[in-house]
C-alpha cells in the first residue's frame, strides 16, 4: 500500500522553493520513516541536511533534525536520548515561533511523557499542543488526540477514549499517515490485552473479552503488513501470546513467547518483560513443564524495576502466585498474592488519579476537523 503522505511530500519536496524549505520537508519524511521503523533511511536522510547546512546551520531545519533524531531514538532505541533530543527540538521550535512546530512537539513530548509514567507533563503538554495547533495541523492533532485517547483507555474510560481514537483516525485519513491508524490500532489492541489478561490474573475470567481483543492484535498485524511497518514487529506476537494464555491455548502461546520474547528487549518491551516471562511460566506449566516454568518465574521477578508499569506489577506478581500455588508452595504464593493486591490498588488509585487530571485540564472531546478547508465536528 503507498502512502499517500509520502506521495505528497515528495512531490512537495520536489516542488520546493528554497534549500530550507526543502529540507523542512525532508526531515517531515524522515520523521514518517522512523515511525515506520525504517531507520536508516530515515537517519540518512537526517545525514545528507545536516551536510548540506554542516556550514551555513539554519535553526528551522535544526529543529527539524533535532526532532528526526528524537523519534529514531525513540523507535529504534527509547532511552533518555530521544526525550534530549526533542526537548531540544521543543526550545528551538520556540526560539524561533514555528507556528507548527512548537505545536508538534509538544505533542511529541505529552507522547514519550506519557510512555513514561510522566502523568502531569503529560497533561500540560497535551493542553498546549491542542491550544496551539491549528485546525488544519493534522499530525499534531492525530498525535495528541492519540495522547489523549491512551490516556483516557489507561485511565479506565475507553468510554471517553472512543471520541479521540475518532479524531486520530480522521486526522491521519485527512493527512494521509498511515503509520499513525497503524500505532492507534496498536496502542487499542495492548491496552485491550493489559485489561484482559489484568483482570484473568486476578481470577475474572475474560476469555471472550480475549477473543475480542485476538481479533483486533490480528486486525492490526493485517494492516501493517499492507503499509510496510517493519517497527514493533514483536508486540502483536507477543500480545497474542499473552491473549491465548488466558483462553488456555497454551502451547500455542508458548511456541509464541518463544519465538518473540528474546527480541521484546530490542523494540521498546523490556519493561513489559516481567508480565510476558509470567504468563509464559503459567504456560511451561500447564504443559507439565515444571523446570521451565520456574526458570520462567526467575526471570519474571528479576524484571520487575520501578520503571514497570504498576497494573503490569500486579498482574505479574498475580500470575506467580498462582504459578506458585500450583506447584504446591503455599507460602510464596499468599505473599506474591499480597504484592499483587497492593499494586492493584495503587494501579485502581493512580487511574482514578489520572481521569481527574485530564477532565480538569483537557477538553472533553476534540474540536473541530478541518478537512479541505472545511470545518466539521469531531466524530463521535
Amino acid at each position: 500500500m503507498a502512502s499517500r503522505l509520502l506521495a505528497r511530500l515528495d512531490a512537495q519536496i520536489a516542488a520546493a522553493g528554497s534549500p530550507v524549505a526543502a529540507a523542512c520537508l525532508r526531515a517531515r519524511k524522515a520523521t514518517y520513516l522512523a515511525r515506520q521503523g525504517r531507520e536508516a533511511e530515515a537517519a540518512a536522510i537526517v545525514a545528507s541536511i545536516r551536510e548540506a547546512f554542516g556550514k551555513a546551520p539554519n535553526a528551522e531545519v535544526t529543529a527539524w533534525v533535532s526532532l528526526v533524531e528524537s523519534l529514531i531514538q525513540f523507535y529504534g532505541n527509547p532511552g533518555p536520548m530521544a526525550m534530549d533530543r526533542l526537548r531540544r527540538a521543543d526550545a528551538l521550535s520556540r526560539a524561533i515561533n514555528h507556528p507548527e512546530l512548537v505545536a508538534l512537539c509538544a505533542a511529541w513530548l505529552a507522547h514519550m511523557e506519557f510512555n513514561s509514567n510522566q502523568m502531569p507533563q503529560m497533561v500540560r503538554h497535551a493542553a498546549q499542543a491542542l491550544q496551539l495547533a491549528h485546525p488544519t495541523h493534522h499530525a499534531t492533532l492525530a498525535r495528541v488526540s492519540l495522547v489523549v485517547a491512551d490516556a483516557l483507555h489507561f485511565a479506565g474510560r475507553l468510554d471517553l477514549a472512543r471520541v479521540w481514537y475518532a479524531a486520530v483516525r480522521d486526522h491521519a485519513l485527512a493527512e494521509g499517515d498511515d503509520a499513525m491508524i497503524s500505532a492507534m490500532l496498536h496502542n487499542i489492541a495492548t491496552f485491550r490485552a493489559s485489561s484482559v489478561q489484568l483482570a484473568d490474573a486476578f481470577g475474572d475470567s475474560q476469555t471472550e473479552q480475549a477473543a475480542q481483543a485476538l481479533m483486533e492484535a490480528e486486525s492490526t498485524k493485517n494492516f501493517d503488513f499492507g503499509i510496510g511497518t517493519a517497527s514493533l514487529t514483536t508486540y502483536v506476537p507477543l500480545i497474542r501470546a499473552q491473549l491465548l494464555t488466558v483462553q488456555g491455548m497454551y502451547a500455542e502461546a508458548l511456541t509464541l513467547f518463544d519465538n518473540n520474547l528474546g527480541r521484546a528487549s530490542e523494540q521498546g518491551m523490556a519493561r513489559m518483560q516481567l508480565t510476558l516471562f509470567a504468563g509464559k511460566a503459567l504456560c511451561n506449566l500447564r504443559l507439565g513443564r515444571v523446570e521451565p516454568a520456574r526458570r520462567d518465574i526467575s526471570s519474571a521477578l528479576g524484571s520487575e524495576s520501578t520503571d514497570c508499569d504498576i497494573d503490569d506489577r500486579a498482574t505479574m506478581h498475580a500470575l506467580v502466585s498462582r504459578v506458585m500455588r500450583e506447584l504446591g508452595d503455599s507460602k510464596a504464593a499468599a505473599a506474591h498474592r499480597e504484592m499483587a493486591e497492593t499494586h492493584l490498588g495503587v494501579h485502581t488509585a493512580a487511574q482514578h488519579d489520572l481521569l481527574q487530571q485530564l477532565l480538569l485540564n483537557l477538553p472533553t472531546q476534540p474540536a473541530a476537523i478541518a478537512v479541505s478547508g472545511v470545518l466539521r465536528p469531531g466524530a463521535p
